[in-house]
């Protein structure tokens, strides 16, 4: 890039003013209070849009008798010609010599979209030119005094990483997310484990089978009647809580034949979830496409209404620029305008029904997404029912079986005599086979010795006892007995039904366990990723530092040399991020240490260095660098800008006349206080 002309309208001291540019040297010269600083500003100013000078307002720059100040720079960039306006008020302009005439690229007063313009065609970056092309007073003490994080962050700009930088903190910060999370999911872990053994297994086992030897030992006492009589109560029990597990089952299914029923829907519906992927992209892709278009419409809308204005207006001339307006260049100017926002308005309209169908699918996605997770809800039920009702179910036969067995002798019932003691058949001891009653008694013949008939009753192994028999002598031990064995039956159901509770629970846990093992996994594998991807981050940072650095480093050597201000130096750019680490002779030299006019030179070399390897713009401008310098170092200074203007177009502002002697032959600009 190569400046021509500075145009000045109500900027600092000056009204409306035009300074020419020359290749090589060119010398701002004059007194204090005559402008010259204004000028490095205005120069900094078309550029960037920023003062020079850090934490000052733009409108601070401008004639305090003007609402805005404008300045406005030509320069040429591979062979074509530019015109930049900028004015305190963020409006912009840039130009384009075409065809003998000036054509406008762009107008408008977003400042960001610009600035990304003006980076990606000239390469316009603030940083990067206050660093490296512009010298402003006291800004080496400035540079000195910044604190090494400021200095980092400059350095990062300068080597274009900031996005790097920035790609690195969300990694951090999504790593400190991940890390909250794994904690929590330990922590959840820790509360979940037990001993995954089937500690209860065995011992509902042990309890079966003891109640069902308990359960014999109560038929032998009580009869098969009670004890039919407590297994069908028991039944009816179980049947309850299956017909009620069936109703939830089939109130859960809603309109679903089965579960792969519901299986099939729900596949359907992920499969169709997934086919949307990416609408939220889209849509706001779309949302920000129909903004931009909105913007550019509005400036084109801004632009003709301008263009209008100038055509109408009586005076002729552009107030921006001051050039005689051509109405008819002008006239055609709008027509293509015109032209651009109609098709961008036809855009626009297409743009906003597809956002319409795209915000249609987005909601029936929404709703697709509450259905799938209600039926993969049902689902999960679905499943724990399907295990219930075939726990239940399992039981019920087991009942039914034993059930069964003892049918049989429900139809042998006997019949309950006054004492409340059945008479026990022949036919009851062939079906029951009980030994606890076949061994107690027996028929005798119906006659006595000599074949006296004898009389009806009941003969036991010890003689006859008639009506009480000695069964009925027993009955209260053999109740008492009835009694704890019933007590035994209650006790080993009750701790049968809680160690199945507790197994449930159990398998609950362990289900549960199993899920967050599989999600402390993922996110141990997540902290991986992301720590490999810091990592990596890193070490691009690293080596972008070194490769841009190092070579920095070598150029500001071959300066230093060309200078032979310092005997053998070698110097660290990367030790405390921009601010030089010098080693004169072998020894290490703070650089506060050195003297003024040193740490001139020191920090001119360091931009020209900068500059080498960062690509510079093509120009250098300094503000007065021959400030406080003596008679040895002016000269110093002089042949330093000769050996610049060499590759590079320079201007410098002085007041010395001893500065105005060495630079003779530079193209001169006289500034004065009026």
């Amino acid at each position: 890039m190569q400046l021509e002309r500075i145009r000045l309208r109500a900027f600092g001291c000056f009204q409306q003013q035009d300074f020419h540019l020359s290749d090589g040297i060119n010398l701002i010269f004059g007194p204090n209070f005559s402008g010259k600083s204004t000028l490095v500003n205005a120069i900094f100013f078309g550029l960037t849009g920023k003062p020079i000078v850090p934490r000052v307002e733009a409108s601070a720059i401008k004639n305090a008798n003007a609402y805005s100040g404008t300045v406005g720079l030509q320069f040429r960039e591979n062979g074509e010609r530019y015109m930049l306006y900028r004015a305190t008020g963020k409006r912009i302009q840039l130009r384009c010599e075409k065809n003998n005439g000036w054509h406008i690229l762009f107008d408008e007063k977003r400042v960001r979209t610009v600035e990304a313009t003006l980076q990606k065609q000239f390469g316009i970056m603030h940083d990067r030119l206050a660093l490296t092309a512009f010298l402003r007073e006291g800004e080496i003490f400035e540079f000195l005094a910044r604190q090494p994080a400021t200095r980092r962050d400059i350095l990062h700009t300068l080597l274009g990483i900031d996005r790097l930088i920035e790609v690195r903190e969300c990694f951090i910060d999504t790593r400190r997310l991940a890390k909250r999370e794994q904690n929590r999911l330990k922590s959840h872990q820790s509360s979940l484990r037990f001993s995954a053994q089937n500690a209860h297994k065995a011992e509902i086992e042990s309890i079966e089978a003891n109640l069902k030897r308990l359960e014999e030992a109560y038929s032998t006492e009580t009869g098969d009647a009670e004890l039919i009589a407590e297994w069908m109560q028991h039944q009816n029990r179980l049947q309850t809580q299956l017909n009620a597990l069936l109703r939830e089952q089939a109130e859960t299914l809603g309109g679903f034949t089965d579960i792969a029923h519901m299986r099939t829907m729900i596949t359907t519906i992920e499969n169709a979830v997934k086919e949307t992927t990416g609408l939220e992209a889209k849509r706001e892709k779309l949302i920000q496409h129909i903004g931009s278009l909105e913007s550019q419409i509005a400036a084109l809308t801004t632009v003709c209404n301008t263009l209008r204005a100038l055509i109408e207006s009586d005076d002729g001339h552009c107030p921006t620029c001051y050039q005689k307006v051509e109405r008819d260049v002008v006239q055609r100017i709008v027509g293509e305008k015109e032209s651009e926002k109609s098709q961008q308005l036809a855009e626009l309209a297409s743009h906003k029904q597809k956002l319409d169908e795209e915000t249609g699918n987005l909601d029936s996605r929404r709703e697709l997404e509450q259905r799938l997770q209600t039926l993969q809800t049902h689902a999960t039920r679905l499943e724990q029912l399907a295990r219930d009702i075939n726990d239940i179910q399992t039981e019920l036969k087991a009942l039914e079986a034993r059930l069964r067995v003892l049918t049989p002798a429900k139809q042998g019932q006997i019949p309950i005599n006054e004492k409340g003691v059945g008479a026990i058949s022949e036919s009851r001891h062939s079906h029951t086979g009980h030994p606890l009653l076949s061994h107690r008694t027996k028929k005798k013949p119906d006659f006595e010795e000599g074949g006296n008939p004898r009389k009806a009753g009941v003969y036991t192994t010890s003689g006859k006892i008639g009506a009480e028999t000695e069964l009925t002598k027993n009955s209260a031990p053999t109740i008492q007995d009835k009694r704890q064995l019933k007590a035994q039956i209650d006790s080993e159901r009750k701790r049968l039904d809680k160690l199945k509770q507790e197994e449930a629970v159990r398998l609950d846990r362990l289900k549960a366990l199993q899920q967050v093992n599989r999600e402390v996994s993922h996110v141990e594998k997540t902290l991986l990723s992301l720590e490999l991807a810091c990592a990596g981050v890193e070490k691009t940072i690293e080596t972008l530092q070194r490769q841009i650095l190092k070579p920095a480093e070598e150029e500001l050597h071959l300066w230093l040399e060309k200078m032979e201000l310092f005997g053998r130096t070698r110097i660290d750019l990367q030790r405390q991020h921009l601010l030089p680490s010098l080693t004169i002779d072998g020894v290490d030299r703070s650089l506060m240490l050195l003297s003024g006019s040193e740490k001139m030179f020191l920090y001119l070399c360091f931009k020209v260095a900068l500059a080498k390897v960062l690509g510079n713009p093509g120009f250098f401008v300094f503000d007065d660098p021959t400030l406080h310098l003596d008679g040895q170092r002016k000269a110093l200074m002089v042949d330093f800008i000769h050996q610049l203007a060499e590759e590079h177009q320079v201007v410098v502002t002085s007041y010395d006349e001893d500065v105005r002697a060495g630079l003779e032959g530079a193209h001169l600009i006289e500034m004065n206080r009026e």
